[in-house]
């Protein structure tokens, strides 16, 4: 099954509604604001970054256009330094069109890399393969679809406020 079949069914599978377009390919987000606009897509534009950990274990963060990865907040999640992997290696273990990289669907040992963020719009938009489709999913049903992929799924937020220290002072 390829990366797009999984991407439907498991859409289909969770009970998810979605709508999904299809357009020319888009591979950049200039592409991306184009398709929103010709079909009126109202939601946030996803961004997928594949990444290799320093252990051998692959990552997908999943964030939304314009974000920038805190890789010490990854290296803390995933207990591995991270890199951005090579357009070579996204193709090989993904099946994924490089500046096209799908959040879902991947083989179960590659990690999902969630961005909180994600949460603070209504809408996702995200390629479910190739660079001629996008889905378009309400936020609130994507818990749904997390709940049916065999990845082990990990909560990126960088708000999080345990940056500080606590220190104590001695009495």
């Amino acid at each position: 099954m390829s990366l797009y079949e999984r991407n439907l069914s498991l859409l289909k599978e969770s009970g998810i509604t979605f709508r999904e377009v299809e357009h020319e390919p888009v591979l950049d987000y200039e592409a991306a604001s184009r398709v929103r606009d010709r079909f009126g897509l109202t939601g946030k534009e996803s961004k997928s970054v594949f990444l290799r950990l320093k252990d051998g274990r692959y990552g997908m963060f999943v964030t939304v256009e314009g974000k920038r990865a805190d890789l010490k907040h990854i290296r803390e999640l995933t207990g591995s330094r991270a890199s951005i992997c090579s357009d070579e290696e996204l193709i090989r273990e993904t099946g994924c069109v490089p500046r096209c990289a799908c959040p879902f669907g991947h083989k179960p040992e590659i990690l999902l890399i969630l961005d909180n963020e994600v949460f603070r719009y209504d809408k996702l938009l995200y390629s479910p393969g190739p660079p001629e489709r996008t889905v378009e999913v309400a936020t609130k049903d994507i818990e749904r679809l997390l709940a049916g992929l065999p990845n082990t799924v990990l909560r990126y937020d960088d708000t999080r406020t345990n940056l500080l220290k606590e220190t104590t002072s001695p009495t």
